[in-house]
């Protein structure tokens, strides 16, 4: 997937262009977190077709010409037959009906905590040209979600293997996360952190009045719960990560355990198609109308007022108050008769899909769990 440049800082990256930071006045509210859908402002509305959890969304502004190859392909593997054809008026609803099936099939009437849209279009924002292109996009809600660990740390009080079972946890989460969108962790609020802190010496030194003790420090990622900071060292490995799974003595914890280390594993098999060189130049054409990067879906901590929230928080809140339409995390371009391309994004949709009802169970396991702390927002 191609890096667009922004105005905004992607928390994966150093930054572009300065970025004012706020007043002192209100470092301490960032530094706490209401319940998960509060951690922004209010999520835009989007308008499309619901399914059973994923949607879909087409859209051929020009007719639906381009669809033809796309239906062709899916015919001749299987994934389109009468039963597709029935109430399609056109081949872009017979496309959009095969798709639909394996989105339902694969997400198991679960609920999606993360609104994802999948979409194919011959227009990308207010990008046009060129003509006889197709993109594939797969984006999230603007409203994050957000993993607390603390109550599952906690319940693995007299675990000998707590700190590497929770680092492991941490990664496996994370990394599937990471997969299906922007996921917001330890190493996103340490580049935050980061490029924040220079921006309030460098306007010490241009003779402002900040405060980089009390803005910045407060934050500082070094704070983190070491087996957050240190996962890649601590996590287990295979055999060692399934004997101390079943080492743990709650059931419903342990199977939520299992859960994570096998979503993890069938992340690491989906395989999303690599673009042309021409369709990549052209993408890369199309960025100009995209201005901000993708909002995180996912954020994971210890606890609500830990570092990597308080950058999380801060994160979201600047993309917010921007006023720019944030892109999608995953955007793919190809020409509807590259059908081996597109065969290739159907062949890894099954995978992105449970991917996200895995995370979803999680996300509601975690609230569960936290609900049942009661431990409160602190």
């Amino acid at each position: 997937m191609p890096i667009f440049k922004s105005r905004l800082l992607h928390p994966r990256k150093r930054p572009q262009l300065q970025c004012r930071p706020r007043s002192r006045g209100t470092a301490q509210a960032r530094c706490k977190l209401d319940t998960s859908t509060r951690l922004i402002a209010p999520a835009h509305t989007l308008s499309v077709p619901v399914l059973e959890g994923v949607k879909d969304r087409f859209e051929f502004s020009l007719g639906c010409e381009a669809a033809v190859p796309l239906a062709r392909a899916l015919i001749r593997r299987g994934l389109l037959c009468e039963k597709h054809l029935e109430h399609a008026t056109s081949p872009v609803g017979a496309v959009e009906a095969a798709l639909a099936e394996i989105v339902t099939e694969n997400f198991r009437g679960a609920q999606d905590e993360f609104d994802i849209t999948a979409s194919i279009s011959d227009r990308l924002e207010d990008y046009r040209k060129p003509e006889n292109i197709l993109f594939f996009s797969w984006s999230n809600s603007p409203d994050p979600q957000y993993i607390p660990l603390r109550p599952v740390f906690e319940r693995l009080e007299n675990s000998p293997h707590r700190d590497q079972l929770m680092a492991s946890l941490y990664r496996w989460l994370y990394g599937s996360a990471s997969k299906v969108f922007d996921a917001f962790g330890f190493d996103e609020a340490k580049n935050v952190y980061t490029w924040r802190k220079e921006w309030y010496a460098e306007a010490r030194e241009n003779g402002e009045d900040v405060d980089v003790e009390g803005d910045v420090e407060a934050s500082d990622p070094a704070k983190v719960i070491s087996y957050i900071r240190d996962s890649e060292r601590l996590a287990l490995k295979d055999a060692h990560a399934i004997d101390a799974i079943h080492s743990i003595a709650d059931e419903k914890l342990r199977s939520a355990f299992a859960n994570a280390r096998q979503m993890y594993a069938a992340t690491r098999r989906i395989k999303l198609p690599s673009m042309s060189e021409e369709c990549r130049r052209i993408l890369d054409d199309a960025a100009y109308y995209m201005d901000s990067y993708p909002v995180p879906a996912l954020g994971i901590s210890h606890w609500r007022d830990d570092p990597i929230v308080a950058w999380f928080d801060e994160f979201c809140q600047e993309q917010f108050e921007s006023g720019s339409t944030c892109r999608a995390p995953i955007i793919l371009c190809f020409r509807p008769e590259d059908t081996a391309f597109f065969l290739q994004i159907v062949a890894a949709l099954p995978g992105l899909v449970r991917t996200v009802a895995g995370l979803s169970e999680w996300t509601r396991f975690s609230l569960e769990l936290e609900n049942a702390s009661n431990y409160g927002n602190r």
